[in-house]
Order: structure tokens, then C-alpha cells, then sequence
């Protein structure tokens, strides 16, 4: 790989993880400014997002966006996806920051590497490591530091606010690991497309896009634009763009963008603010998770060279 080409991947990594966190920040201001209800923005981002991602993979990657269709099996597979996976990643992320606010939220959503090792090894497709082991706790010390503010006796955050955002992690981990198959055979476009053109067709059912339920002014379909536009269906082409020029583990440390911009958005919108006990524990997660990543990457890359 050039320079060049390394530099183009490290880029739209960068930016796809970078519009992710602004649009948690403006998804925050939509909930807490305007009163929007959850199922609304989630299913109307899921619907537009998803058709708009399906456009991009026929159009630009010249891909058969029905081919997936074909199958009965890897139709039930996809529903499997979108009614369980985008919904539980999507829907439990948005609900997070509706109770805890975009930087919480996205914090707890970015403990989702190691949901995904718990799994990994109670089917034992994965060894146990101390190293790994290490930073999963200094990651729920991390947690713990930003919930509590080194208050022990009290949390910061509701526990039910806590449970929705681990929740919103778990749901990243199925997000990821059911459709392992499909995403091999058709690549993600086309699963993440239709993912989310299932997910936000449910939601219909749930709360219709023609019936809002709060008042929709100008500033409220700007904001929408972008949390649909920009921040899912642009930052997902980039952020899949990059893969093709960067390895994984680079790729997990720019994704860590995303809760440090949310983070500092945030407050900035909405006039929060976060104690110095609570940004070392913001810290302590972003580093643990990232160092994690890619020690999983490193074991990974090590055990493929000794098979060969």
C-alpha cells in the first residue's frame, strides 16, 4: 500500500468516524430541544439512511443490490439482522442518548469490542489473554469513574439510563457477529442497506414518519438532514471506504473519534459539562478499548502467520 493511498484510508476513517460523533451531539439536541421522540428519528434515519446506502451500492459500487433476495435463507437471515441487530444497535444508541446525553452514550456503545471477546470465547472461537483481560477491567473502571464521578455511594446516571447504553453495546456485538455470513457473501452495503431499510420499515408500525407527534420547523429537518444524510449514509461510505486502504487495527483507533468528538460537542451544544474525575475515566475507556482492539488484532494476525 502507498503513502498515498494509506493516507486516502487514515482520511475517511477520520471523517466517517468524525460525522459519527457530531451526529450523536446533534441527535442530543433533536431529543433534548425539540422533544422528538426516539422511535420517530430512529425509524425515519433508518428508512431514508438505508435506502440511500442501497442507492450508493447500486449506483456507485455497481453491486445487485436483490441478489441477497434470492435466497430464502439469507432473506430470513437479513430480517434476523434488521429486526433484531440495526434495531437493538440503533434504537437502544438513540434511547441512550435521549437518557444519558451523546457523550455517555457513546461511551457505553464504544465498550462493544469487548461484548463481542465474551461471546468469542464462551464459544470458544477465541482464547482468553491476561493483556485482553487487563483492559477490560481498566475499561469498567473507566465506565464506573464516569457514572459515579468517584461518588461509590451514588451513579451519575439512572440505572435503567446505564442499562439501555451497555444494552446499545450488546446490541453493536449481535450487529456484528449475525451477520458475519451474509456480510462475506454480499458485502456491507447491501446488508447494511437492506439492515436498515428492514429495521426503519418496523418502525413504521411504531411511530410513521408522516406522523412526527412534536412540531417540525426548519432547524428540525436541517438537523434530521444531517443525522440522515451526513451522519449515517455519508460516514458509512467512508468509514467502509477506508478498509480497503488501512488495516483494522488503525481503523479501531480513529473510530475512537467518535465518543471524543461527542464528548466535546456535547457540552458545547447543550451547555453540559463533565468533571476532571469523569474526563479520566472518558480517557481510561478510549485508550483501554483501542488498546484492546489491537491486541486482539496482533494475537489475530500472529496465530494466522504460525497456521500458514
Amino acid at each position: 500500500m502507498s503513502i498515498k493511498g494509506r493516507t486516502k484510508g487514515i482520511m475517511l476513517a477520520a471523517t466517517g468516524a468524525s460525522l459519527w460523533g457530531i451526529n450523536g451531539a446533534f441527535a442530543d439536541v433533536v431529543f433534548s430541544q425539540f422533544n422528538a421522540p426516539v422511535e420517530w428519528v430512529v425509524g425515519t434515519r433508518l428508512l431514508m439512511a438505508g435506502f440511500l446506502i442501497l442507492l450508493y451500492a447500486k449506483f456507485i459500487l455497481k453491486k445487485d443490490v436483490f441478489s441477497i433476495l434470492r435466497s430464502k435463507k439469507d432473506i430470513l437471515t437479513l430480517c434476523l439482522f434488521g429486526l433484531i441487530g440495526m434495531i437493538g444497535c440503533q434504537y437502544l444508541f438513540f434511547l441512550s442518548i435521549g437518557t444519558n446525553g451523546a457523550g455517555l452514550a457513546t461511551i457505553l456503545q464504544f465498550t462493544s469490542p469487548i461484548f463481542i471477546y465474551f461471546y468469542l470465547v464462551l464459544r470458544k472461537e477465541k482464547n482468553v489473554y491476561i493483556q485482553e483481560v487487563l483492559y477490560i477491567v481498566l475499561t469498567f473502571v473507566g465506565v464506573f469513574l464516569i457514572v459515579t464521578r468517584a461518588n461509590f455511594g451514588q451513579l451519575d446516571v439512572s440505572t435503567s439510563g446505564l442499562l439501555i447504553g451497555i444494552g446499545s453495546a450488546i446490541g453493536v456485538a449481535f450487529y456484528t457477529l449475525q451477520p458475519r455470513r451474509i456480510l462475506k457473501e454480499y458485502g456491507a452495503p447491501i446488508v447494511v442497506g437492506w439492515g436498515m431499510l428492514i429495521g426503519g420499515g418496523a418502525f413504521q408500525f411504531v411511530h410513521p414518519i408522516w406522523r412526527p407527534g412534536f412540531d417540525v420547523d426548519f432547524k428540525v429537518i436541517l438537523y434530521m438532514a444531517f443525522i440522515i444524510v451526513v451522519g449515517t449514509a455519508v460516514a458509512f461510505s467512508c468509514y467502509l471506504g477506508s478498509v480497503n486502504y488501512i488495516e483494522a487495527s488503525l481503523s479501531n483507533i480513529i473510530a475512537a473519534l467518535e465518543p471524543l468528538l461527542a464528548n466535546i460537542l456535547t457540552p458545547l451544544l447543550l451547555g453540559q459539562s463533565w468533571t476532571i474525575i469523569q474526563v479520566i475515566g472518558i480517557a481510561i475507556v478510549l485508550i483501554s478499548v483501542i488498546l484492546f482492539a489491537n491486541y486482539g488484532e496482533k494475537v489475530r494476525k500472529k496465530t494466522s502467520l504460525e497456521v500458514s
